[in-house]
């Protein structure tokens, strides 16, 4: 199997170097096909691929996972087991609304279909496609709902962050996130954004914790729980100085000093911006609950593949700026499959 996913690597690389070169009648067939590949080697993966496999085929099994997962499983589940008998079928659906999903995104948010593309099926394919299953969709889903913040169509937006959440109950977060507006950043919002990661960091620094502090006594109760788990060996700590965290928050300040230049060829780079602080932010202040920072930094880190490869404008002449973005993608590939291990090797 690693042998395909670096082919299909080799693959999107290359086209995605001579996709300028591409006419639209070769560009769009090609798009899709390459989509359609993916969700098809997602779907169809072996079992014993990645580590959430079998625990979905216990929850398609288990009648009481009704109480447990979300509507949605519970509706694909029930669908399968009922009409289509197999719960390789749970696996394809999942693959086919999420790569649907990230790619009707990607054409809306950006002209640089295939090195977004590349840039998901690097940083987020493996773990959102092939491991967490219920997020990749919500993840597609809150992409999709991005374009509506610039149109001001807030309704829309809520509509389909409130569909996000039906998918994984993380993404409830992003009906918080409505008034997030795509206009230029005023200099004061400029200089807030720079520092969010900079007083994260002091305040992880200084041992203190925000979230203690919130006096609800559930949350306070819970907090509680989940710092004791964590003593007992339940979580790994968090290091928020590795090196991939560090290369994300590089490469998002690299952005935003170039945004005034980048803005002229996607006018979405302030929303999403704002959208990656966030992501960053919340791996650093979650820090002593691992499995909630993980998701909220993994749920709204995915404008990373709209953003990252916007790098793309900033370096000339192109075909350097192109293998820039390749390289970034295969570094995040190689960290995620040989160091983080998202899928068994």
């Amino acid at each position: 199997m690693i042998l395909i996913i670096f082919f299909l690597f080799c693959v999107i690389s290359l086209i995605a170097i001579l996709e300028d070169r591409l006419g639209e009648e070769v560009r769009t067939p090609l798009f899709f096909a390459v989509g359609l590949i993916l969700a098809f080697v997602a779907g169809l993966r072996p079992s014993d691929l990645d580590h959430d496999y079998m625990s979905y085929v216990s929850l398609y099994y288990r009648k009481e996972a009704e109480f447990t997962t979300e509507i949605s499983f519970v509706f694909i589940a029930n669908f399968v087991y009922y009409v289509l008998g197999n719960v390789v079928f749970v696996f394809l659906i999942y693959a086919f609304l999420s790569l649907a999903l990230h790619m009707k995104a990607i054409r809306r948010l950006t002209s640089l279909w295939f090195l977004s593309l590349l840039m998901y099926f690097c940083n987020y394919y493996l773990l959102h496609g092939m491991n967490q299953i219920r997020v990749g969709v919500s993840a597609g889903l809150f992409l999709c709902a991005i374009p509506y913040l610039k149109k001001g169509d807030r309704w829309h937006y809520l509509l389909l962050a409130f569909c996000a959440s039906l998918f994984h109950y993380t993404s409830a977060i992003l009906l918080l996130l409505v008034g997030f507006g795509y206009s230029p950043f005023k200099k004061w919002q400029y200089y807030f954004y720079l520092s969010i990661i900079p007083l994260c960091y002091l305040l992880y620094l200084s041992h203190t914790n925000l979230l203690m502090a919130i006096p609800i006594p559930y949350i306070e109760e819970k907090l509680t729980v989940y710092q004791n788990l964590q003593k007992m060996g339940q979580w790994d700590e968090i290091n928020v100085f590795n090196m991939v965290f560090l290369a994300k928050i590089a490469i998002t300040y690299f952005v935003f000093w170039k945004h005034k230049l980048i803005v002229q060829y996607n006018p979405y780079v302030t929303v999403l911006l704002k959208f990656e602080i966030l992501s960053l932010a919340a791996f650093i202040i979650f820090y002593e609950l691992p499995v909630l920072a993980f998701r909220l930094s993994e749920l709204l880190g995915v404008v990373e593949v709209i953003l990252f490869p916007l790098v793309f404008y900033t370096i000339k002449p192109s075909i350097i700026s192109k293998v820039i973005v390749v390289f970034i993608s295969l570094v995040f590939l190689c960290i995620g499959i040989f160091f983080n291990q998202v899928i068994y090797v």
